[in-house]
């Protein structure tokens, strides 16, 4: 994150003058509410959090330029272990089944990739937002049961292959799930939250605790 400006703990490098947009969170807010969120969603996942690290950096460069990390960034990690029968994907065949699990698809990270890169204005300011994944602790757990269930059942376990889904949404997970043999879809049979999203935002929603199986 940018400079943090605690109060009552003042930096040489930080500079008060620096103005921050509108539609961002200023970097001490991120950075407590950041923590705060990580240790909320890992304490009703089941998995508290136990370890963690940050960086804030902002300085007014000798040209006068402005350099500091306005947009967070934030990674979180887990340590686990997996059946050694079901380390590598199976591939796909002319009629196996593409299934979805996890919770429905609202107007959530859309444009995620984009809206990270693109410069700030308060034009974009509601893209922004729609940009912003949201977590849900309690589906990702009530997943994570499901597929542990089909592993623990061993070699009769159903799933072939199985893509998290993340970037691109739908549009990405359901196209490397099939690759190279392809797929038909009827996008309009996704689960959804929102009954006003279009299909290019089902399509392309990162929604998260969503899994893609083969």
């Amino acid at each position: 994150v940018g400079n943090l400006q605690i109060p009552g703990y003042e930096l040489p490098w930080e500079d008060k003058s620096f103005v921050y947009p509108s539609n961002l969170a200023l970097p001490l807010d991120i950075e407590i509410k950041a923590s705060d969120g990580a240790s909320d969603y890992g304490n009703k996942y089941g998995e508290p959090v136990i370890h963690g690290f940050t960086r804030s950096f902002g300085q007014r460069l000798p040209n006068g330029e402005r350099f500091e990390w306005v947009k967070p960034i934030m990674f979180s990690a887990g340590v686990g272990q997996m059946d050694g029968r079901f380390a590598d994907k199976g591939e796909p065949e002319k009629g196996m089944l593409v299934i979805k699990i996890g919770g429905p698809a609202y107007r959530i990270g859309i444009g995620g990739g984009a809206a990270s890169s693109r410069v700030q204005s308060s034009e974009n300011a509601d893209l922004d937002f729609d940009a912003v994944q949201r977590g849900d602790a309690e589906m990702e757990n009530r997943m994570n049961r499901l597929m542990r269930a089909c592993c623990d059942l061993g070699d009769k376990n159903p799933i072939i292959s199985v893509h998290d889904q993340g970037a691109g949404g739908n549009g990405n997970v359901l196209k490397e799930l099939v690759e190279p043999a392809g797929a038909s879809y009827d996008i309009r049979k996704m689960q959804v939250g929102d009954e006003t999203l279009s299909v290019l935002e089902i399509w392309g929603a990162e929604f998260q605790e969503n899994n893609g199986l083969l």
